[in-house]
């Protein structure tokens, strides 16, 4: 169809910049945000195949136990104390652009090193691949609080709630198709019998579709200024009693849980013998009940409030552990894995609300560096105590880990009851942006 000069004009004025039916403005963050939804699905996939055998592959090279634990909690605690000081060492010249591009880059290296440990000789590769492993995940943590301000900076702040939901509903059936194709090529093969090949094969492809969304990010507009956060955020930080009773209780949480979380894949894996296929399920199943309860939990924090719905999930994830101790078909773990994902929905959507709740709107992103950092450092020190206990623990059920499992709920229920009722009462709606913010859900 053509148009005179004028109507033609007309006409592209007129016309709505929409993404995922949400006017989103201009043709300029129309393409912005197109990029990063490009991005995020490629990033997805990677995500999706990491997830799902990251921890398999430790357990295929007989890595210690004590290994396996900081598969999770290393590439936390390096990624967000390095976030907390990374102002320190930015260029105020430089754009968020420059930053982040070059994180993905690199996470996509250390992955490709992550698949070519395993054929080093034994037992040097399990260390090896534990060792690139954790540095592909913190290349990718160190500079999410700079990602984060960036694509908040490009979602109109009218529309950013329902941008973002929509978008993460869309990266979440993503990382489930491909986590579920993953396992069924690998449906043959368990732990006992997986060829190397497989694993260097499955993170070659996640370096490649790595490297792709680090295409789409660098055409990806970057709104000026950048806004790079300031050096005197580092050392001018003074946080309120109530937000460190905040931090503290939720980081003794996380804490609690990364006690055991590890290693319930290692149970699945080695002790219940689950194909990759059954294995994959599994991991599917969490994700799919973190997205299928959300829009629920929204609404209980619009009309019962933040804080009681952390509590309330916080309740929940404390018993998280529970049915394991007593059932372990694979049925069974399925739908204990889909209770999972529910239950740390919830909470990771009250949690965000909460914090925002309690600090200046002003230092807000600092503020979230501090609780991350608070929350690697317990994640880190109680996934090593995991490690330690995992075994040496009493034989109380029919293998050994179940016992670690016990003592986490114990943990959990404890810091629940002693420490959640001490949040502040309060009546907040979902907030702008909170949706983005939520991250992985937290493994059993």
């Amino acid at each position: 169809m053509t148009f005179p000069p004028y109507h033609r004009y007309t006409y592209i004025v007129n016309k709505k910049q929409t993404l995922g039916g949400i006017d989103v403005g201009s043709p300029r963050i129309r393409g912005a945000l197109l990029n990063s939804l490009i991005d995020g699905s490629l990033c997805s996939v990677m995500i999706a195949i990491t997830d799902t055998f990251g921890v398999a592959a430790a357990v295929r090279l007989n890595a210690p136990v004590m290994t396996i634990a900081l598969l999770g909690s290393g590439p936390l605690l390096i990624g967000s104390i390095g976030q907390f000081f990374l102002p320190l060492f930015l260029n105020p010249a430089a754009t968020r652009k420059r930053y982040v591009v070059g994180s993905v880059r690199v996470q996509a290296m250390f992955l490709i090193l992550a698949g070519l440990t395993g054929w080093l000789p034994s037992p040097y590769n399990g260390w090896a691949y534990v060792a690139a492993f954790v540095l592909y995940g913190s290349s990718g943590n160190l500079f999410a609080g700079l990602w984060t301000s960036w694509i908040r900076d490009c979602v109109p702040v009218a529309v950013r709630g329902r941008h973002f939901a929509w978008r993460n509903r869309f990266f979440s059936l993503v990382q489930l198709s491909c986590a579920i194709l993953a396992g069924a090529i690998s449906r043959n093969y368990t732990s006992q019998n997986a060829p190397w090949l497989l694993f260097t094969v499955l993170f070659l492809t996640g370096s490649v579709f790595r490297f792709g969304s680090g295409q789409f990010i660098n055409r990806q507009y970057d709104p000026k200024p950048s806004n790079l956060p300031l050096r005197s955020a580092v050392f001018g930080f003074r946080p309120s009693s109530e937000f460190l009773h905040y931090s503290s209780s939720v980081a003794l949480l996380v804490g609690a849980t990364a006690l055991a979380g590890p290693f319930f894949n290692v149970w699945f894996l080695r002790d219940l013998k689950f194909n990759y296929l059954t294995y994959s399920i599994s991991s599917a199943c969490t994700i799919l009940g973190a997205i299928s309860f959300l829009p629920l939990w929204g609404r209980f924090v619009d009309s019962l409030g933040t804080s009681r719905v952390l509590r309330i999930a916080g309740l929940m994830c404390a018993f998280v552990p529970v049915p394991y101790l007593f059932a372990s078909s694979p049925q069974a773990v399925w739908l204990f894995n889909f209770y999972s994902g529910v239950s740390w929905g919830g909470f990771n959507l009250a949690n965000f609300n909460y914090l925002l709740y309690i600090t200046e709107k002003e230092k807000s992103d600092h503020y979230i560096a501090v609780s991350s950092a608070a929350t690697a450092v317990s994640t880190f020190i109680f996934s090593l105590t995991g490690g330690y206990l995992a075994t040496r623990l009493p034989l109380l059920f029919n293998w050994r880990l179940q016992s670690l499992f016990g003592v986490s709920f114990l943990l959990r229920l404890i810091i629940v009851v002693a420490l959640f009722r001490m949040f502040k009462k309060n009546k907040i709606r979902v907030g702008e942006g909170a949706m983005e913010r939520i991250g992985n859900v937290q493994a059993t």
